[in-house]
């Protein structure tokens, strides 16, 4: 993509207009300066924010903790997915479908059962809101892994967790029940910190085998240090992951 063409899209086009105009306002004085670092310094922090080059160091400083493995784990009795997005059926959508994070997860734990051999998987998620009508995330995820060649028999379902906390909870007591000690966990590097460490205080005996890295290069050009929607859905994305992770530090979930 040409820096042209790049200048052009929608939010980085409305983003540079919008700075253009507080600059020019800045440079008139028209307004006081108070008023003027009111609307300033929220639109220097989100400019800031949205650019692909905060969002690769967002992401970089959750995803670098968990590199690719370089070699097979041992001693594993067991895999451990956790659910991502699932979209509900509405009046388009005839079923429960897996979002893009989940399919990414699941593949990624496939992937894991066809290359350790064949070893419980087991898959955690419930409905997204309480009083939701549509099938468990666990569910889908069990369809989704037997498409992909796991035995339907090696999937064992925890479906009552609405969170990564839940998660952690229900996945102890259905390991506890197998009598499972040592398992792979799987789920996005970006999540994996807080994941562990949710699992880690239930007392399961984890190995992080994350999926879907998205830090993973960057190369300085111009268009790095210009706002895209990309760059701030990255920032975003990590800022969940590390308020979450203090708000479980707070409450002792971690």
């Amino acid at each position: 993509m040409t820096v042209a063409s790049f200048l052009l899209q929608p939010y980085t086009f409305l983003f540079l207009l919008t700075g253009s105009g507080l600059a020019n306002l800045w440079w008139r004085r028209r307004e006081g300066r108070g008023r003027l670092l009111l609307a300033a310094v929220p639109f220097a922090l989100l400019f800031a924010g949205s650019l692909p080059v905060s969002g690769y160091l967002a992401l970089g400083s959750l995803e670098w903790r968990y590199p690719p493995p370089s070699r097979e784990p041992t001693g594993a009795q067991a895999v451990v997915v956790l659910a991502g997005n699932v979209m509900s059926p509405d009046g388009v959508r005839r079923r429960a479908e897996p979002g893009h994070s989940t399919v990414y997860r699941c593949a990624h734990a496939a992937e894991l059962y066809h290359r350790l051999g064949p070893i419980p998987v087991v898959v955690c998620g419930g409905v997204a809101e309480p009083g939701e009508t549509g099938p468990t995330a666990a569910s889908v995820m069990r369809d989704l892994l037997t498409e992909m060649g796991v035995a339907p028999a090696d999937v064992l379902l925890e479906d009552a967790s609405r969170t990564t906390h839940e998660n952690a909870v229900g996945a102890r007591a259905l390991l506890d029940r197998f009598k499972l000690r040592r398992v792979i966990l799987v789920t996005e590097a970006s999540h994996m910190l807080r994941a562990e460490q949710c699992f880690r205080k239930e007392g399961v005996d984890v190995v992080p085998s994350a999926c879907r890295y998205r830090a993973t290069r960057f190369r300085p050009s111009l268009t790095g240090f210009l706002p895209t929607v990309q760059g701030a859905q990255s920032c975003l994305d990590a800022l969940h992951e590390w308020i979450g992770l203090a708000w479980y530090r707070l409450h002792g979930r971690v």
